[in-house]
């Protein structure tokens, strides 16, 4: 199962620049410069779902315009998103065909779907869910903010940071959300991590989780640039765009001998976020995913 955060098993779609992203059930609008908050909502029967015929990530580039006309949430299912609205729209900005929804709890249907993802080591659960017996358990509160652990991206970025000695090591999270990444970091043996998110919302959630956790990590409000000094590892769970923006940032917090560790990007838009990273001076090499990336990233100069 994909990421599910709303109305039926899928991916989540990115929002905010991150590259998991929303449901039904919590809402991040509209977009990574000016973000909105999230709110429980739930569906009555005059909402409506658009299914679309395009990718999740050209979607992601009608968010603004989805929200300010009642954007409730996105699902990202067989590479194809449906964008659930407050009202049938008579000009919509995506190709697609409508259907109305039924009247339904999809909180308690979200819950109830949400289930525990193991990735290596790390194995992260809700609050209601049991804990594992073996390995560690990383307890995410999945309607706070931004993710849940089950989204390809999270889960490839969670490999990656296993796969890497952080014994001691400086992390920067960019992007932290629920802090999912972040605290996985510490709990892998990082000595000082920072997270940071331009979402206000999910900097409480992060903390909020780190403190649930046990975990000792710092969170900021704001984005690669709202921090200084190098770090052993940066990880940025980000849309293709996003990352591109902030490239020339991202290289500025990457250790000299350190690896920025990067997802959010579709197979097809790898090239473009290579590129953009190149251009900053970091030199990345791709692992495609079903239908995303990951990136690790190096200084070239």
């Amino acid at each position: 199962m994909g990421e599910l955060a709303g109305v039926q098993p899928g991916t989540r779609a990115g929002l905010g620049g991150r590259a998991g992203g929303i449901g039904i059930a919590d809402l991040d609008v509209p977009g990574r410069a000016a973000q909105g908050r999230r709110r429980q909502r739930r569906v009555t029967p005059a909402a409506w779902a658009l299914r679309t015929r395009v990718s999740l990530e050209e979607t992601n580039l009608h968010l603004a315009s989805l929200a300010e006309a009642g954007l409730l949430g996105i699902v990202e299912e067989h590479g194809m998103a449906t964008v659930y609205l407050t009202h049938r729209l008579d000009d919509p900005p995506l190709p697609g065909q409508w259907e109305a929804v039924e009247d339904k709890d999809w909180n308690a249907a979200w819950r109830a779907d949400l289930h525990p993802v193991r990735v290596g080591a790390i194995t992260i659960v809700a609050p209601w869910h049991e804990r594992p017996g073996d390995g560690l358990a990383l307890v995410i509160e999945p309607a706070q903010a931004f993710g849940t652990g089950h989204h390809e991206t999270t889960t490839g970025c969670l490999t990656s940071l296993q796969a890497l000695n952080l014994t001691g090591s400086t992390v920067l999270d960019v992007g932290t959300g629920t802090g999912v990444l972040a605290l996985a970091a510490k709990q892998l043996g990082a000595q000082r991590v920072v997270g940071v998110d331009v979402d206000l919302l999910a900097v409480e959630a992060a903390a909020a989780n780190a403190a649930a956790n046990g975990l000792d990590i710092e969170v900021y409000p704001g984005s690669a640039d709202a921090v200084s000094g190098r770090f052993d590892v940066v990880v940025a769970n980000l849309d293709t765009a996003t990352l591109s923006s902030v490239a020339g940032d991202l290289a500025q917090r990457v250790g000299r001998e350190g690896i920025l560790v990067a997802s959010g990007v579709s197979n097809e838009r790898v090239s473009e976020a290579v590129t953009a990273l190149a251009a900053a001076g970091l030199a990345a090499d791709a692992t495609l995913g079903r239908e995303w990336a990951v990136l690790a990233g190096s200084h070239t100069r």
